[in-house]
């Protein structure tokens, strides 16, 4: 039998044990300003698409890996073993190592002397930021107080969500302040703009690296971790119970993909687009497309949450998987349109319009999926989620998109053509997915709650 003041000390522990709001709030900014500088790390290339094919002689599929699979690969299967470090190990110190890993990575490719090494470079870059997604979400769980970590997720999430715009600000920063004819070195010489872009997008970690280090491992919420793993399903158990609800779990989980394909394919590509057919310079690229994104990825992120809370109160049926639709009905014209507008005025708007939609039907996936999943499951679930993302979605975009440029129109200036064609197919297939997901996903949720009452 417990001893009743053991029992008494645990059920006030965790309450007790969490420091104070003030520093919550500092952790949770350190790790927001670091996200945002992963996310330009990450999305640089897509301002350099130019420069960099002109001083390697490559062609768009061939930059296409540069920002999807070199990237992708990695970044998603380095996130299993280190997921798991994640649970084991000192998390500061692992973002801290990747950090230092992405952004060292980063200058690394300013330095290239050929394709391959940038190629080396970006996996590089993708090892080291696999490790900061887990690895912020369990600190931030661990050092904010239950009745306040939605808020403080929900805040870290909108780095996420706004990261991609910002990160193009940031990169349009980097032109205006960087000779368009490069700059000389001493030590090192003369470099092309594009490479000391390279050198000033990653310089800025190992200042981060200081500030980071001001955040103190929290302590781990052991009884509920372990009680966790107690809980927690059998593979066997996981995917007998997919089988048994396999109509459902094949479109929530792979809709997302969809998403994320053309969400990725048109990010990817959008600075190119406004180069080549606008002729726009990247740094007005930088300002305005970075703007847009970060507010429209915004407002959708939240039109989201407001659905997706305030339908399931009103006892909507299927309300999560609903707001997705809320989302696609804009995504889905939006694909097929954006990149033909006749100016940049518009073409920038409807892109706006199609990030807005992305985000109100990605923001609301994880939900989602957490909702017709046992709680002992809900860990497998979503890495499955994240992998499938991260495999179809963050790798195949930028590349369907170049490969429509250079298989099928032969053509650098069939750019919008090829971003029309790649994204509205895999657009209508995400619809279509969740329009008919509607029946199944209500009856598995209902089977659920059921099971569980």
């Amino acid at each position: 039998m417990r001893d009743p003041k053991i029992s008494q000390q645990q059920s006030m522990e965790p309450n007790e044990a969490y420091p104070s709001q003030a520093y919550g709030w500092f952790v949770v900014a350190v790790l927001f300003a670091v996200t945002l500088f992963s996310q330009l790390d990450r999305q640089l290339p897509a301002l350099l698409v130019q420069p960099i094919r002109a001083e390697f002689g490559i062609s768009d599929t061939g930059f296409s890996f540069l920002q999807g699979y070199a990237f992708a690969l990695v970044y998603t299967l380095a996130g299993i073993p280190l997921g798991r470090l994640v649970d084991r190990t000192h998390r500061r110190n692992l973002i801290v190592f990747g950090l230092i890993v992405w952004s060292a990575m980063t200058i690394a490719s300013g330095f290239a002397g050929s394709f391959r090494d940038l190629l080396i470079c970006r996996v590089g870059v993708g090892i080291g930021e696999a490790v900061l997604a887990p690895a912020a979400y369990s600190i931030i769980s661990d050092y904010v107080a239950p009745d306040r970590r939605g808020r403080a997720l929900g805040v870290y999430y909108v780095s996420l969500a706004i990261g991609s715009g910002a990160s193009l600000l940031l990169g349009g920063l980097i032109f205006k302040l960087v000779d368009p004819s490069g700059v000389f070195l001493p030590g090192i010489g003369h470099m092309d703009q594009w490479r000391v872009a390279f050198l000033v997008a990653g310089a800025p970690g190992f200042v981060l690296v200081a500030t980071l280090l001001a955040v103190k491992e929290p302590k781990r919420r052991d009884d509920a971790a372990l009680e966790m793993r107690a809980k927690q399903g059998s593979i066997a158990e996981f995917v007998s119970y997919l089988r048994r609800n396999i109509s459902t779990y094949a479109r929530v989980l792979v809709y997302p993909a969809t998403i994320a394909v053309v969400g990725y394919g048109a990010l990817a590509w959008a600075p190119a687009l406004f180069e080549r057919r606008f002729d726009m310079q990247r740094v007005e690229i930088g300002f305005t497309l970075g703007m847009m994104i970060a507010v429209s990825g915004l407002i959708g992120t939240l039109i989201s949450a407001f659905l997706s809370d305030r339908w399931r109160a009103r006892n909507v049926k299927a309300a999560r998987l609903r707001v997705t639709l809320v989302g696609w009905v804009i995504l889905l014209p939006m694909a097929a349109l954006w990149p033909l507008g006749p100016t940049p005025q518009t073409t920038l708007l409807m892109l706006g319009c199609l990030v807005g939609g992305a985000a109100i039907a990605q923001a609301a996936a994880p939900a989602v999926v957490q909702e017709i999943t046992p709680n002992r499951m809900r860990g497998q679930a979503i890495a499955i989620y994240l992998l499938i993302g991260g495999l179809f979605g963050i790798g195949l975009g930028p590349t369907i998109v170049a490969l429509a440029t250079d298989f099928v129109f032969k053509s650098d200036e069939a750019l919008p053509y090829a971003l029309s064609l790649a994204c509205t197919p895999i657009a209508a297939i995400g619809f279509v997915l969740c329009l008919t997901g509607l029946g199944p996903y209500q009856r598995t949720l209902d089977a659920f709650r059921g099971s569980a009452s």
